[in-house]
């Protein structure tokens, strides 16, 4: 998913929104892959190795098309390139410890979730003059934050626990980046609109 940038603010003007809305379609697919793979671990009887691959396929598919997609507050490249590459490092990580126990893979997921809710929070309030739907990722920022702190809070925690926590927030982190994916598809007609054409 496309993450805005907390340490800048850039105005998006018709050429920036024109060519971000052509990349409606990656926010779109992303955002459908999350739901489904959160329904699908929520309804799986998983163990902790099938669930440790599933969580590694996600984030490495999520990073790629992080990558793909340019900020939607149209600051830097090098921002959606840096975190999607995290992303997809954490999901190789995965990859590369097949014996991964369940106190590493809750420290794993709740460290990447609270830190993409803190970037997500801030992104969000630091964007809130230049993008229309920035309140989206504070409420966000604000749920991923609650959720890692849960299972870095947790190291008894149970599979049950951190298979509902891991789809929980696969569902919305998709769920965000569908409505943001229309957003961004309009973008330049909302531009538009604020401007008085």
């Amino acid at each position: 998913m496309t993450m805005l940038n907390p340490m800048t603010r850039a105005t998006i003007d018709r050429p920036a929104a024109e060519e971000l809305s052509k990349q409606w379609w990656v926010l779109l697919f992303s955002g459908l892959l999350a739901v489904v793979v959160g329904v699908v671990i929520l309804s799986i009887q998983w163990t902790v190795h099938d669930l440790a691959l599933v969580v590694a396929i996600f984030l490495i598919v999520n990073g790629v098309l992080r990558m793909l997609t340019p900020p939607l507050d149209y600051t830097e490249r090098w921002w959606t390139l840096a975190v999607g590459l995290i992303e997809v490092l954490v999901g190789v990580a995965f990859l590369a410890w097949p014996s991964v126990s369940l106190l590493t893979l809750a420290i794993f997921i709740g460290a990447w979730v609270l830190v993409r809710g803190v970037f997500d929070l801030a992104g969000g309030i630091s964007s809130r003059q230049d993008v229309k739907f920035w309140w989206l990722y504070v409420v966000f920022g604000v749920i991923e934050v609650g959720l890692g702190i849960v299972l870095l809070d947790r190291p008894d925690l149970s599979l049950a626990l951190a298979i509902a926590i891991v789809g929980v927030w696969a569902i919305l982190i998709g769920m965000l980046e569908i409505l943001v994916s229309f957003e961004v598809k309009h973008l330049p007609d909302t531009l538009d609109k604020l401007a008085g054409h």
